[in-house]
């Protein structure tokens, strides 16, 4: 699975319709569950025309019937996609749809190229998706005769990255059962627990935390600079988010590439289980072997986002289930990778603890208004219902163009076929040239793993 910006997706020539959730305004009832602080400081900050969402490749004649029942029913399971929330003197508040309540309309926008669908559709999700207002996702597709490609956007408030993966099956599915005739109740019969109670629980946990909180105090020493101002630390390699002084942040770069294949992927995940560490530290650990070998880092400080789909009820559900950990680990002396991912591990299990705890209040308690600079996602995909059908249906996960002069992002997939890394990074020369060295570095290094024992080299009892 790719996680990539549209303008790498091979969007095909042909009829471009949006597909915009509607819904009665006197259909709307107020909700009297609690914002989480994270869903607060994402209002609070996030930008329209950012989002989030996926795209996949769907065979047969478009059916606008079973589609629109399909992309209601998909609303109406989810409470986070049927739910907004209002500015009002007393502050902010939610109010619900019932699932029935949900509508969708069709707008043509017209016949194109495959470049003029391509630039249709992302200029249709930039202007559409909004974090103050509702719907939080739309969709467009992009017909022609062999079948039609279906996209949807949506504000990241109301999603994460597993949300963007489960969507493939759940909608494709919903899409079938549709066409088979199946109603809309059936369709929209909700099979996992509710992002809304989620968020109401955190915001729970957040209200017990205060300035003297163990995690509060674990965050702000990591953020606490020499100079003891509170702030995020940049990726390791020095002089690459230096950038002259402009009006604007600069357009970030993105990258996707193959960093191995099935084998690969199998022989790391050997290497990691001999190692007693988990796949995710495997993975770490190489990006941080190679930063060492290309530049001599040998101190790591990034943000790690990891889930907090803690029951099964949730495991399934579309929201916002992701914390923020600060991750710091020097690999000094480590010199395999074994050993280097062992730091890793140590790292991430000392940060474990703090992913239940809510960044956005422990920015509120320390009055820290900096955002990560350099942040490590690692996501395994093959578990996904429906990745064996990925490759088939052209599936992937899509993000929008990001402007910022000081950050790395990296994410890091296992999937079925193998090893992934998708990257934004600011769009410089000397950034170019350190992510890409970073990345033609790992896939060497994973290629050296995989490679066998020499039969000289064998001992034998």
């Amino acid at each position: 699975m790719e996680y990539t910006e549209l303008s790498a997706y091979d969007v095909p020539p042909g009829e471009v319709t949006a597909w915009i959730p509607t819904a009665d305004p006197a259909a709307w009832v107020d909700d009297d569950r609690r914002l989480s602080h994270n869903h607060e400081l994402h209002l609070d900050t996030a930008e329209a025309g950012s989002w989030i969402g996926s795209i996949m490749r769907l065979t047969g004649q478009l059916d606008p019937e079973a589609l629109s029942l399909a992309l209601r029913a998909w609303i109406g399971r989810h409470e986070a996609l049927r739910g907004t929330v209002e500015e009002t003197p007393a502050g902010r508040r939610r109010r619900a749809l019932a699932p029935a309540d949900v509508s969708v309309t069709t707008t043509a926008l017209g016949s194109f190229d495959a470049e003029g669908a391509r630039s249709c559709v992302a200029d249709f999700l930039a202007d559409r998706i909004d974090p103050s207002a509702w719907p939080y996702v739309v969709f467009a597709t992009v017909a022609d005769e062999d079948g039609f490609t279906l996209v949807f956007g949506a504000d990241h408030g109301v999603m994460d990255a597993y949300s963007q993966l489960l969507w493939f099956e759940e909608i494709a599915s919903l899409y079938e059962r549709a066409l088979a005739g199946e109603p809309f109740a059936a369709l929209a019969e909700p099979t996992t627990g509710s992002h809304i109670d989620h968020a109401a629980e955190e915001r729970v946990t957040g209200e017990a935390m205060s300035a003297e909180s163990e995690s509060v105090r674990v965050w702000r020493d990591w953020l606490t600079t020499a100079e003891g101002t509170l702030r995020f630390p940049d990726f390791p390699v020095t002089g690459i988010t230096d950038v002259p002084a402009s009006p604007a942040p600069l357009q970030q770069a993105s990258l996707s590439q193959w960093l191995g294949d099935h084998h690969q992927a199998q022989v790391l995940g050997e290497l990691c289980k001999s190692a007693r560490v988990s796949f995710q530290a495997g993975m770490m650990g190489a990006m941080a072997y190679v930063l060492r070998a290309q530049h001599g880092v040998e101190r790591m400080r990034f943000v790690a986002p990891m889930h907090t789909r803690y029951t099964s009820e949730h495991a399934a559900a579309v929201g916002w289930y992701v914390g923020l950990v600060p991750v710091t680990f020097d690999i000094a002396g480590a010199e395999t990778l074994p050993e280097v991912a062992a730091r890793v591990q140590a790292a991430l299990a000392e940060s474990k603890p703090l992913v239940p705890q809510p960044f956005a209040r422990v920015a509120g308690l320390l009055g820290v208004d900096d955002a990560p600079h350099f942040v490590v996602t690692f996501v395994d995909t093959r578990f996904i219902p429906g990745a064996e059908r990925w490759n088939d249906q052209s599936a992937r996960t899509l993000r929008a163009p990001v402007r910022a002069d000081d950050e790395v992002y990296l994410w890091l997939v296992r999937d079925r076929d193998g090893l992934n890394v998708s990257t934004r990074y600011p769009e410089t020369v000397a950034a170019e040239r350190v992510v890409r060295d970073l990345i033609d570095g790992m896939g060497e290094l994973l290629d050296e793993v995989a490679q066998p024992v020499p039969a000289e080299l064998v001992v034998t009892a």
